[in-house]
């Protein structure tokens, strides 16, 4: 709660200095473990270097974004990427809740072989002396 607050304070500072520019408000979640918030994803805007992490509730923000269609993508280690299309507007915060789904990684088959080296051991035994 107490992130959410802070998040409100400065979306709400963002519109009184900023009118040219619009802003994203947004939660990043686990889409199969009860929406459980997924800290320190990565929400960036396509094509630019615009880009910030999740906190430990999930939240995020965006700012001083231009008018007109932007694609946002969401990565999280172990999860599928997520690219979706927003619309900013100036003035108008825009709110985005992103569902990322497990990713599976199949991999190939393979053999382990261990060798040891042929050849007289050695004694590794140890003396104690008083």
């Amino acid at each position: 709660m107490k992130h959410l607050a802070t998040l409100f304070i400065l979306f709400f500072t963002s519109i009184c200095f900023s009118q040219n520019s619009g802003l994203i408000v947004g939660n990043v979640l686990d889409g199969e473990m009860n929406g459980n918030p997924l800290m320190d994803a990565k929400i960036s805007i396509k094509g630019t270097t615009i880009e910030t992490n999740a906190d430990l509730s999930g939240l995020f923000l965006l700012e001083n974004l231009k008018d007109g269609d932007h694609t946002l993508v969401c990565n999280f280690i172990g999860y599928e990427s997520k690219e979706v299309i927003v619309k900013i507007i100036s003035g108008e915060p825009t709110e985005i809740n992103i569902t990322l789904n497990a990713s599976t990684i199949s991999l190939n088959d393979f053999a382990a072989l261990g060798i040891t080296p042929q050849g007289p051991k050695e004694d590794k035994s140890v003396s104690v002396l008083n």
